[in-house]
């Protein structure tokens, strides 16, 4: 049986522009769920696995929304708290697909430790950290790394992704960011990171002295998306690219959180978690490559995800 992969961050609101003409000149938006950590779980139970979300939505018709959206995709929200107002990120998207964010944030930040049910964690378990707003100062913040010592004291399986996102990380603030995404990869099991994130974290332009940089600091197995490329995959300093597949890109908007989700639901299988051979990384990978591809051909996070027997079909 798989175990349980509990994702800590925002749910959220995506409004998202679907003329193509980018936030400034849009005219046409649609409300879709959204929010890297929601969007992980999203993608674990749509390919049959068990994950829950902990974070905070408002109480209001969106925080509502968003919360039976998570219930109809059979993800657990004993954890999730309904306060305050809903977040919401405005999405625009240019004619390639690819994206532009702004943020109007809500509660989500004011997610206390004292909702976490840490009884309902177990050994076997995995803790994803993936949220875009977790390193934002706030009661969010705190959760995140109490959760992350939680995880420490118990080996727990970790998975981090830094999700930097230039609209909520203003300049003065990156070197904070920095440190922050350091500690969290110091005691990572996975990572998945974009190619501007590892310079920005590492400070290396080349991509194999910044994922060595990541295992120098901690970090066992290492992926980096290269868009249309595929995936560099590092374990233990053995390194392969798993190329992509080929589609149509429409909104590229949660792949990488799917790509995230396929990876865990798959490792959330594997009974020894913390000791998976290279072969078995590379099935994994190519798995997850695909789920992501899947993703950018529709608008939206998690109404673009497929299921397991979509990808199997591919």
């Amino acid at each position: 049986m798989n175990k349980n992969v509990f994702c800590i961050g925002e749910l959220l609101i995506d409004m998202v522009c679907v003329d193509n003409k980018g936030l400034k000149d849009g005219e046409k938006f649609e409300k879709k769920a959204g929010g890297a950590p929601a969007n992980v779980a999203a993608a674990i139970t749509k390919l049959e696995g068990n994950a829950a979300f902990l974070g905070q939505v408002g109480d209001d018709f969106f925080g509502k929304f968003l919360v039976q959206i998570l219930k109809d995709l059979n993800i657990n929200t004993e954890m999730t708290v309904e306060k305050g107002s809903t977040t919401m990120a405005l999405v625009g998207i240019d004619a390639d697909g690819e994206r532009n964010f702004d943020f109007l944030r809500g509660s989500d930040g004011e997610y206390s430790f004292d909702n976490v049910d840490t009884s309902k964690i177990t050994s076997t378990d995995i803790i994803h950290f993936g949220s875009a707003t977790g390193f934002l100062e706030g009661e969010l913040k705190k959760t995140y790394f109490k959760l992350l010592d939680y995880a420490k004291q118990n080996n727990l399986y970790v998975s981090f992704d830094p999700n930097y996102r230039d609209a909520l990380i203003k300049p003065d603030m990156l070197p904070q960011f920095v440190e922050d995404s350091k500690s969290f990869l110091k005691h990572s099991d996975f990572t998945k990171l974009s190619d501007e994130e590892l310079t920005l974290i590492t400070g290396e332009k080349d991509l194999e002295a910044g994922v060595k940089a990541l295992h120098d600091l901690g970090v066992k197995v290492v992926t980096i998306t290269l868009g249309s490329k595929g995936t560099y995959l590092s374990v233990d300093g053995e390194n392969v690219i798993i190329p992509s597949i080929k589609i149509n890109q429409v909104d590229s908007t949660g792949a990488g959180d799917s790509f995230v989700g396929a990876v865990l639901k798959q490792v959330s299988d594997i009974e020894d978690k913390k000791n998976i051979s290279m072969d078995k990384w590379k099935e994994i990978i190519a798995f997850a490559n695909k789920v992501g591809a899947i993703t950018c051909t529709n608008y939206g996070a998690i109404a673009s995800m497929p299921t397991l027997a979509e990808v199997n079909a591919l």
